[in-house]
């Protein structure tokens, strides 16, 4: 079986969002045992082209990025290649296009491996909302493969929040993704905004990272840390930021981000551990410096989260999949803000008390009710998180079904959408 995976997001600077393509291609190896893999990465759904304008130059696609003599004298140089659409109107002329190979290199890489492929794959982490680029660009991607090629496709491991502002995906979604054999969204809010937008016979399903465990590599990097920390045997919370704005320190400004730091380790009577792996919250490792606190940054892996959390009192995030890896663990949380609805989805599907974050963006008159509801985690640390480990080990059953059903797809053994909400 051969499976081109679309978005493959490993070396995304973000923790949660590198763990999605590792968990999917285990849940896919496991359901498609001699399954083999070709992946197409987040930043190559990306990336901007443009070719050579003088005369005499061959037409060839360079990236965007590829600057070798400064961006003045390579704008002038080269002109952009428009290769997607950006409107649903535009589809099928662009489809054409890619299958005719008039879209350069990365184009017919791509339909080469779609025919090569028995299955899509798209794993649509951080991408159905907002109308992102790699959203928009992803959705083009699986209206080819079924409109031109004819190829089984699966969008699975999405959160979908369509906002009234531009709503250039709306359309996308209505048309496309009734076409597709599988759609998975992986919050309940997401799924009833697909079944809103008309695609009623989406499933239902969770985030794959519900499937992943603890390693014992990463349990051992993480003993060690804590060591060197002198948190070993110690109690410890954990802080993150948001993938919105925060409030951070500036000069003679401490920011929101260290007053909530500092309350919560006088409620708490604890060290408080700071996270940060996206380049927008290297900041904590100032409010590290102005607190005390241990800050766990970018050179730590994504899979030491688990013993990280496992040994934690609690911890207060505005990272989605922060919470989902702490609710593995069994450690309680309480939620700040994300850039969309997913976060109110998970803390729904766990059946969290709170399934209202509070608001990252706006912490100064929170900080004490956050603070209240992390020492009330803290207080029934036990039994909350048998509570979360449990609820995470159905959610976990639920996402590994992503690769029976890509199966049934792929083999024509199932009723792809049909019956399956």
């Amino acid at each position: 079986m051969q499976v081109l995976l679309l978005n493959d997001n490993t070396e995304h600077p973000n923790w949660g969002a590198q763990a999605t393509p590792y968990a999917l291609r285990r849940i896919l190896e496991q359901s498609l045992p001699a399954c083999e893999i070709q992946a197409l990465t987040w930043s190559w759904i990306r990336t901007y082209y443009r070719t050579p304008r003088l005369p005499g130059m061959k037409a060839v696609q360079i990236p965007r990025d590829v600057i070798p003599f400064g961006q003045v004298v390579f704008n002038k140089l080269t002109r952009p290649m428009v290769t997607f659409p950006e409107v649903r109107d535009d589809f099928d002329w662009f489809a054409d296009q890619w299958v005719a190979g008039r879209m350069g290199r990365a184009a017919q890489r791509f339909v080469e491996l779609a025919r090569w492929a028995d299955v899509v794959v798209y794993n649509g982490e951080n991408n159905l909302y907002r109308n992102t680029l790699e959203g928009c660009r992803s959705i083009f991607l699986m209206y080819l493969v079924k409109s031109r090629l004819g190829k089984p496709a699966c969008a699975v491991n999405h959160t979908v929040h369509i906002t009234g502002v531009r709503p250039i995906m709306k359309a996308m979604i209505e048309s496309v993704f009734p076409m597709l054999d599988l759609v998975t969204s992986r919050e309940p809010c997401s799924h009833r905004a697909l079944q809103e937008l008309g695609v009623t016979a989406a499933r239902s399903g969770a985030d794959v990272v519900f499937a992943l465990s603890e390693t014992d590599e990463a349990r051992q990097k993480v003993d060690r840390w804590l060591e060197e920390q002198g948190l070993a045997g110690r109690p410890y919370a954990c802080l993150s930021a948001s993938g919105l704005p925060v409030s951070r320190p500036r000069g003679d400004h401490e920011g929101a981000m260290t007053g909530l730091a500092r309350r919560l380790g006088e409620e708490l009577g604890m060290p408080v551990v700071l996270l940060a792996r996206d380049p927008s919250c290297q900041f904590m490792q100032e409010v590290a410096r102005r607190t005390g606190f241990p800050y766990f940054g970018s050179e730590h892996h994504f899979t030491e989260l688990w013993p990280l959390f496992r040994k934690a009192t609690m911890v207060v995030t505005g990272h989605y999949h922060y919470v989902i890896i702490a609710a593995i663990s069994g450690c309680p949380f309480v939620p700040l803000s994300a850039n969309n609805h997913k976060m109110q989805g998970v803390c729904e599907q766990l059946g969290w008390a709170r399934t209202e974050p509070f608001d990252a963006t706006w912490l100064g008159p929170v900080i004490g009710d956050i603070c209240t509801e992390a020492a009330g985690c803290a207080a029934r640390r036990e039994a909350l998180g048998q509570r979360l480990a449990a609820r995470s080990a159905e959610l976990g059953a639920l996402a590994r079904k992503t690769g029976d059903w890509v199966r049934e797809v792929a083999t024509g053994s199932g009723a792809g959408l049909e019956g399956g909400a």
